[in-house]
């Protein structure tokens, strides 16, 4: 991303520049430092922590050759045992990764876990 003479390559901070950038509204990026943090602290988190169980998955299923069974399970188990993290360490019991309200996490997650379906 260019930015008149700025230039961002990765996609985490590009969003999170552009949310800086143009305001979002505070749902989106929360105002509320603790709010912000645990938005924050998904985003740092989500391209070891989920996106390379789901990236592995992803091949696994469009490759077009048979994969053993073992390897096949050893993936789903990991891809598992990511998504349980983000329901007990990220959402505890709360319906978004930030509280109450849909978020940058949010959105960033869902694509993650739509990428496996």
């Amino acid at each position: 991303m260019r930015d008149g003479d700025f230039c961002l390559g990765e996609s985490i901070p590009i969003m999170l520049y552009l949310a800086e950038k143009f305001q979002t509204p505070d749902f989106w990026y929360p105002a509320d430092l603790q709010r912000r943090a645990q938005i924050n602290e998904y985003l740092s988190w989500q391209h070891t922590g989920i996106r390379m169980y789901g990236i592995k998955m992803f091949w696994l299923r469009v490759m077009g050759v048979e994969v053993p069974k073992e390897k096949m399970d050893g993936a789903l188990e990991d891809l598992n045992n990511a998504l349980n993290l983000i329901e007990e360490k990220f959402l505890q019991d709360q319906p978004f990764i930030g509280g109450d309200h849909l978020s940058l996490a949010d959105l960033v997650a869902i694509v993650e876990i739509m990428q496996v379906s």
